[in-house]
C-alpha cells in the first residue's frame, strides 16, 4: 500500500510532512509519497481541481462549502471514530478545528494553526514605537518613508482588509467603509515593493540582512520560521496586530489535511491525518520540524515556546479571538476575484468610496448567484 499527499510549497508544511511520512512509514511500513504546490493555489484553486492529485491534500478552510456540494472530499467523521474526532478538536487552538466543519460533517483535520498578526524587527525598532492602533500605523508610515510594509497579493490584499473590517466595523456589513480608508492610505505609505509580495516573500525580505528592508508589517500571516532562535538573517517578532479594542478580530488562517473522495486507501489516510494532528506528534514532529502546530497544549507549553522564540505566547490572544472566514459555498471564488479587483484599485489608486462599492456590488452579485 502506498499514500501520497499534496502540500504547499513552504517549509512551514512541507518539512513535518515528509518527516511524518517517514515516521509512519517506520512504524506501518506504507510509503507516503509527498508534492506541493504554490501558495497562491492553496489559497484559490478549487478543491475539485486538486481532488484526484493526492490520498490526502492541504486545504483552507473557506473551501469546505463548496466541497460538501461537490463530493471531492470524504468527511472524516465517516472515517475516524466520534471519540477521536472529538479528542482533536478539544485540543485544538482557536477555532482551527471547527473551521473545517460545514453542514454537520467534518471536511479536514487541524494539524497547522495560523492567524494574521504583525510583526517587527525589534532590532530596528523600539518596542514602545510598536504601533497599537490603525492611527498608529499611519503615523509610523509617514514619519519613516519605507518602514511599513504590508503583503498585496491579491488574496493578502482582501483578507488583510477582511481582518481590517471585521476589527472596525460597527455593523454586520462584511467591508467597513472606515476599513476601506485605513487600508487605501496606508497603501499610499507602505514600501512599494508590498505588491509584489505575500507573506512568506515580505518576511523573506525584512529578514534579509539588506539595509533598505521595512521594519514592520501590520497584518500578515504569521510563521514560527522567521522567530526561532536558529533562523537565519535578521530574527523577526510576531505580535498582536493593531486594534480599536483590546483583541483585534484578525483572519483565522492554518491548514487542513483532507482525504481525497477518489482515494483507494482512505481509512489509512485518515488514520494519518488524526496521527500528525495529535498532540504527540504535533510536539516531536511537526513542531520539530518547522511546523506550527495546531494543538493547543503544544501552543500552551512553555518548552514548546521556547522552540519558536515566544511565538506561541505572543500570539495566542490573537488567534484565540481570529475571525473566521465565511464558508459558503460562492465564498472561495469571490474572494479570488475580489482580490484581484481590490489589488489592482490600490494600484491604480482608486478612492475608497469607489473601491468599497465595488465590493459591496460584487458580493451582492455573487450572493445572488448562489441563489438563483
Amino acid at each position: 500500500m502506498a499514500l501520497s499527499i499534496l502540500c504547499w510549497d513552504h517549509p512551514r508544511c512541507v518539512n513535518p510532512v515528509r518527516a511524518a511520512a517517514a515516521a509512519w512509514e517506520r512504524q506501518h511500513g506504507t510509503r507516503i509519497t509527498v508534492t506541493a504546490r504554490p501558495l497562491a493555489a492553496f489559497n484559490d484553486q478549487p478543491i475539485s481541481d486538486i481532488a484526484r492529485a493526492a490520498d490526502l491534500l492541504f486545504i483552507d478552510h473557506p473551501m469546505v462549502g463548496s466541497v460538501a456540494q461537490e463530493a471531492a472530499l470524504i468527511p472524516l467523521d465517516r472515517l475516524l471514530d466520534a471519540s477521536v474526532v472529538e479528542a482533536l478538536r478539544a485540543d485544538s487552538i482557536g477555532g482551527s478545528h471547527d473551521s473545517y466543519c460545514w453542514d454537520g460533517s467534518q471536511w479536514a483535520i487541524a494539524v497547522d494553526a495560523a492567524c494574521q498578526v504583525a510583526v517587527v524587527d525589534d532590532s530596528r525598532l523600539d518596542d514602545r514605537d510598536v504601533p497599537r492602533g490603525w492611527d498608529d500605523v499611519l503615523t509610523l508610515a509617514r514619519g519613516v518613508p519605507g518602514s511599513v510594509a504590508l503583503p498585496l497579493y491579491p488574496s493578502d490584499a482582501i483578507l488583510s482588509l477582511l481582518s481590517i473590517s471585521a476589527d472596525l466595523r460597527s455593523t454586520d456589513e462584511m467591508w467597513a467603509e472606515e476599513a476601506v480608508d485605513v487600508l487605501v492610505e496606508l497603501v499610499q505609505l507602505v514600501d512599494p515593493r508590498s505588491f509584489q509580495l505575500n507573506p512568506p516573500g515580505l518576511l523573506d525580505l525584512m529578514s534579509s540582512t539588506s539595509a533598505d528592508v521595512p521594519v514592520y508589517a501590520p497584518l500578515l500571516f504569521g510563521y514560527t520560521n522567521y522567530q526561532r532562535p536558529d533562523v537565519r538573517g535578521r530574527r523577526l517578532r510576531f505580535c498582536q496586530p493593531p486594534s480599536a479594542g483590546e483583541r483585534p478580530s484578525a483572519v483565522l488562517g492554518g491548514a487542513g489535511l483532507a482525504v481525497s473522495g477518489s482515494s483507494e486507501h482512505a481509512d489509512e489516510a485518515a488514520a494519518f491525518a488524526a496521527w500528525m494532528a495529535g498532540a504527540d506528534v504535533q510536539q516531536t514532529v511537526v513542531l520539530g520540524n518547522d511546523g506550527q502546530p495546531a494543538s493547543r497544549s503544544v501552543w500552551l507549553d512553555p518548552a514548546a515556546d521556547e522552540v519558536v522564540g515566544g511565538f506561541f505566547s505572543g500570539t495566542r490572544a490573537t488567534i484565540e479571538s481570529s475571525y473566521l472566514r465565511p464558508r459558503f459555498p460562492w465564498w472561495p471564488a469571490y474572494q479570488e476575484a475580489a482580490g484581484l479587483r481590490l489589488a489592482e484599485a490600490l494600484r491604480r489608486g482608486d478612492k475608497a468610496a469607489t473601491i468599497h462599492a465595488d465590493l459591496i456590488h460584487a458580493l451582492d452579485k455573487a450572493r445572488d448567484k448562489e441563489h438563483t
